[in-house]
């Protein structure tokens, strides 16, 4: 009779202990959820693909993509239907190029304006003509003797301005010239500076500017005048502790809110004071699954497209109107992070 009482016993122990593992394989192994199925009323791709790193989107509906593993820009329909590829061109000194390895996007439908952020940054017209390069003087150059010009990386326009992310800050050049203004930022992990920024967006109706902070692991919110209004993230000394996983791209829906690419697999979205507004994501393969997200746009009818770089294809989700409030762990993981790494400035 003891001796089952002992069977008993150890059977009932090993079954705590499967579950107990079990349970802690399956937290371990647990992915952010969409905070609502309803968020996403629908979804498709464009496929076949090769790495690409940026989408943007013309009055016209019509769908510009950096096919960058393709070395090209490539067109399609709002439907995602092919139109015609951008990889090469004439400049005005009768030369001709090809597109090397082109990132950044950004369209000026006003003047038929396409500006590519290839080695250099080309502006062309919509169907891919030549008007002009945006090169930076000289004295304007801050990384290092060695480097005789920026490499930008993602292009963010106001009517008067062009905002240009490189590896040291923000160039602004004027954006009925191409000239020059000014550099914001110097290289660093100190608040004001940059290292390797990436994506940029402005919310035209209040000006503020959003940068995607990449190798300090942070978002950075700036004033028109780019005075800092708060960053999360590292702040500093090195520190690249943050809430974010690797932040990659920013885009301004038309309610205001900010929604960031956080690879390997989810989209952030901040109100303008930087508090969670929700996450979406899922790592996978399928549709509306993520395998590290990098350009992000978003049109007033508010479609969101995103360049999904490891599935090779661009996704495109029509959202509703409001995301519902966090409420799963992850997003309150998220949040509680957020309050460690929040820097907020008394000059906004």
């Amino acid at each position: 009779m003891r001796d089952n009482r002992i069977k008993i016993a150890i059977v009932v122990i090993l079954s705590i202990a499967l579950i107990a593992v079990l349970l802690f394989l399956l937290r371990g192994c647990r992915q952010d959820k969409m905070v609502a199925g309803g968020d996403i009323t629908s979804a498709t791709s464009i496929t076949d693909l090769k790495t690409p790193l940026a989408v943007a989107v013309d009055a016209d509906g019509k769908i510009y993509i950096s096919n960058t593993g393709a070395r090209k820009i490539s067109v399609y329909s709002s439907n995602g239907d092919p139109l015609y590829d951008i990889d090469s061109g004439q400049d005005d000194q009768g030369q001709p190029y090809q597109y090397y390895s082109p990132y950044g996007l950004a369209i000026d439908d006003q003047n038929n304006k396409l500006y590519i952020a290839d080695y250099m940054l080309r502006v062309v017209d919509k169907e891919g003509n030549f008007l002009y390069n945006i090169v930076p003087p000289p004295e304007a150059i801050t990384v290092d003797e060695s480097q005789s010009a920026i490499r930008p990386n993602q292009v963010a326009l106001t009517a008067e301005r062009v905002y240009v992310t490189s590896r040291d800050g923000i160039y602004i050049f004027d954006a009925a010239t191409g000239q020059y203004i000014e550099h914001w930022g110097t290289r660093g992990p100190a608040v004001g500076q940059y290292d390797f920024p990436n994506g940029i967006a402005i919310d035209q109706d209040t000006g503020n500017i959003f940068v995607v902070d990449v190798n300090n692991w942070r978002v950075v919110s700036l004033t028109e005048d780019g005075r800092v209004r708060w960053t999360i993230g590292g702040q500093g000394n090195g520190d690249s502790k943050s809430p974010f996983r690797l932040p990659r791209s920013v885009a301004v829906g038309p309610d205001g809110l900010v929604y960031i690419t956080d690879a390997p697999d989810r989209i952030v979205v901040l109100d303008q004071d930087g508090n969670l507004v929700g996450i979406i994501g899922e790592r996978g393969t399928e549709q509306t699954q993520i395998n590290f997200p990098e350009g992000i746009f978003i049109t007033d009818d508010n479609r969101l497209l995103f360049a999904d770089r490891e599935n090779n294809r661009v996704q495109v989700w029509q959202l509703t109107n409001d995301l519902s409030e966090p409420g799963i762990a992850e997003v309150q993981k998220f949040a509680d992070a957020t309050k460690h790494y929040w820097f907020k400035t008394s000059t906004d």
